[in-house]
């Protein structure tokens, strides 16, 4: 294996990772600092424990009361289905243009064809995560109760 080859595939890649991780966990704090916000006004707007629990009673305060967790993200289903499917893709799309990136490039084939079939491997794996978690999802009846959480 070439180094220059690795040095070439590595670096970015984990820059591209790096920037990724920072910048979903800063969304996520934006999400999750204004929901808080949020949540916390609303609940300061009650006089008294009666008050609130006639709100919680009523639909829009069972909305209110779902939608209290700030990691919906990650218990919405479709969400993680989506998320698996997009990293299926794209990891299947860079490893097929990895291999054809070897046929060019006869000095660094080698890396490349590994590098290329990890690639498509992992894109595969995260395909098929997607189909079983969507499978999983709908048996246990996950994915007819989110829609009308957002009527």
């Amino acid at each position: 294996m070439h180094p220059d080859v690795v040095i070439l595939v590595t670096i970015p890649s984990m820059l591209v990772s790096i920037f990724w991780i920072v910048f979903s966990n800063i969304r996520r704090q934006k999400i999750a600092r204004v929901q808080a916000e949020f949540h916390i006004k609303l609940l300061e707007k009650f006089g008294s424990s009666h008050e609130l629990l006639a709100y919680i009673e009523t639909e829009a305060g069972r909305r209110f009361l779902e939608s209290a967790t700030i990691e919906q993200i990650r218990s919405n289903p479709f969400g993680r289905i989506l998320s698996s499917v997009q990293a299926g893709l794209i990891l299947l799309l860079l490893g097929i243009a990895l291999l054809f990136l070897s046929r060019s490039v006869p000095d660094a084939a080698q890396p490349l064809v590994v590098f290329g079939t990890l690639a498509v491997t992992l894109g595969i794996a995260f395909l098929l995560s997607a189909g079983a978690s969507y499978r999983l999802s709908k048996s246990f009846g996950l994915l007819e109760s989110a829609p009308s959480r957002r009527q």
